[in-house]
């Protein structure tokens, strides 16, 4: 698979369990290979597409977009 379009299903995942922890647990992989995806997507892109907080995570309003865009690919 792309590596590319590896990286938008790990962004996918996260978007859809809220939480970096979470998404690992149902993908089989670390955590930090679930951050290490984000982060090389969000250089790729060059911006934030989550906030990070104590309970997970959210969406930026580029990675609201970017989740728009891809979701929208994946019909």
């Amino acid at each position: 698979m792309n590596a590319d379009l590896e990286l938008y299903k790990v962004f996918c995942e996260v978007v859809k369990h809220k939480n970096i922890s979470k998404t690992a647990e149902n993908m089989y992989i670390s955590q930090s290979a679930i951050t290490q995806s984000i982060q090389k997507l969000e250089n790729i892109l060059g911006g934030k597409v989550f906030y990070r907080n104590k309970n997970g995570v959210e969406l930026t309003e580029e990675g609201k977009n970017l989740y728009g865009f891809v979701s929208w690919k994946r019909i």
